[in-house]
């Protein structure tokens, strides 16, 4: 019984620590992407960021 009693506490700790912690509203929008990070197609060095994203991520 006590272990029921102690998991529910913890439970209801991490959600109400969860809803205490204030919402980042400036992510939310129409463009949550810098203009750097939206791919131009008629950029002509697209193809190296392209290469060198692909680079970072695999390795």
């Amino acid at each position: 019984m006590k272990y029921i009693v102690l998991a529910l506490f913890v439970c209801l700790l991490a959600v109400a620590l969860v809803a205490a912690v204030p919402v980042d509203e400036s992510l939310q929008g129409d463009n949550i992407y810098g203009q750097a990070d939206v791919h131009n197609p008629h950029d002509p060095q697209a193809i190296f960021k392209l290469k060198k994203l692909k680079k970072l991520l695999l390795g």
